[in-house]
């Protein structure tokens, strides 16, 4: 058994953060040392609640968890040298928090905290991020994007911005309703979408949420249902079959950028990709299996291995224009850019209303329809097309790389009209 108590200090256990998660959810060390004295921390392993064993407290023998016994054994390890450091503590230690902290900060993550000790919400932001960094980059196992890790940093630039200004005093006991409106009011009257609002709100919570595992936070206050991350579906357009057309046949022999940019743009519409998986493909992906061309990728986002056929009119684009090769990486802000004028000379110029935020109010804006082609629109065009199409939605999964039917539906761009002539079509309604 994995479990180890100390009569002498305290008692350690391993618990699940959430027993009753349908998916994997965090396995914490929880240290009881006295009446009302616990931390919780959090040993960087997660695991499905059906695969724990609560008695034991260690993972079942489940076949499909490779890294099982790498795992309890970590478990284990943890333990036994958080008991052993404690025992080596003075006796005025052994119930200073940021101490105990320090050492499990060192055994679980192997960092000295050498560095100023956390005690305020931006320390403990900062650090966040720090290690954050560290997991994208050095840690293949564990899936983080370095997107995401922007995006954490983003939130708290604007949390600071945010403190600097107002002098509201931001910190763990700070961080409560008041607090919550005062920071959407101020990022409205900064013009930010709802949608980027509900961002910065959900980066907050899961900043707090460690915060909490890891024994720094006590207030719960954002656990409110009111602290809640705001959306609200954006205007994010797909391109329709007759608009693809006519962006692959555009003249663009005497605006070459231009025509490199439509091409990568076409890349990721017959691959259903992302920008950061179709900029560039290379030869070495383009593979055979029983006579047919398919394209290997291996998506940065997920991890997940896909092969998508190689579609004809891609052949085409690497014959004509590249000696046979897919088209070279061109940087992303330059394909966003030019694919809007390629969408003009395409006369892609439907009208379009968008709310933008003006000064904290709500207006309406017509633009034409090609200012908003953008490189993700190529793979929202694909699903949504596909969809319409009637390729049978799981198959549209497998080369999109979408998990489930539900985070699909959400993704493609479909209307209700459009829905229900393709509904019309079933046996059904024949």
């Amino acid at each position: 058994m994995i479990r180890v108590i100390n009569s002498t200090s305290g008692t350690i256990k391993f618990r699940l953060k959430d027993t009753k998660a349908k998916n994997e959810t965090s396995i914490l060390l929880d240290y009881s040392f006295g009446r009302k004295n616990r931390i919780k921390f959090s040993t960087g392993y997660k695991v499905n609640p059906s695969h724990w064993d609560k008695i034991n407290q260690r993972i079942r023998a489940v076949s499909t968890i490779k890294n099982r016994e790498k795992v309890n054994s970590d478990l284990k390890y943890f333990s036994s040298e958080f008991t052993k450091a404690i025992s080596e503590l003075e006796e005025s230690q052994k119930n200073d928090r940021s101490i105990l902290k320090a050492l499990l900060q060192k055994i679980i993550r192997g960092e000295e905290n050498n560095q100023v000790e956390i005690k305020t919400f931006f320390q403990y932001a900062d650090d966040f991020i720090i290690r954050k960094e560290n997991q994208s980059k050095n840690i293949s196992n564990v899936k983080l994007s370095p997107i995401t890790v922007r995006s954490y940093k983003q939130t708290v630039n604007r949390l600071k911005d945010f403190d600097l200004g107002s002098k509201f005093g931001v910190d763990f006991s700070t961080i409560d309703l008041k607090f919550y409106y005062a920071f959407i009011q101020y990022l409205e009257k900064n013009n930010y979408s709802t949608n980027t609002l509900g961002k910065h709100i959900k980066n907050l919570k899961t900043i707090l949420n460690a915060s909490t595992e890891d024994g720094y936070n006590s207030n719960l206050k954002y656990k409110h249902r009111d602290f809640k991350a705001l959306s609200k579906e954006s205007v994010s357009i797909y391109l329709t079959e007759a608009e693809i057309e006519a962006i692959y046949n555009v003249d663009l022999s005497k605006t070459k950028d231009w025509e490199l940019a439509r091409d990568i743009f076409l890349m990721g519409y017959y691959t259903g990709q992302r920008v950061s998986d179709y900029n560039p493909v290379k030869n070495e992906q383009i593979r055979k299996f029983q006579g047919t061309e398919v394209i290997e990728f291996k998506q940065r986002k997920t991890g997940k291995k896909l092969f998508v056929p190689l579609h004809p009119k891609l052949k085409k684009i690497f014959k004509d224009r590249y000696n046979g090769n897919p088209p070279p990486e061109l940087n992303a802000p330059d394909i966003n850019e030019f694919i809007k004028e390629v969408g003009r000379k395409a006369k892609i110029d439907d009208d379009i209303s968008v709310e933008k935020k003006m000064n904290g109010n709500v207006v309406i804006d017509i633009v034409p329809k090609y200012s908003l082609i953008q490189s993700h629109t190529a793979r929202r065009s694909f699903c949504t097309n596909a969809y319409l199409s009637k390729m049978p939605v799981i198959d549209i999964m497998a080369v999109s790389g979408h998990s489930t039917e539900r985070e699909f539906y959400k993704y493609i761009k479909v209307t209700p009209q459009e829905r229900a002539i393709k509904i019309a079509d079933s046996k059904f309604f024949k």
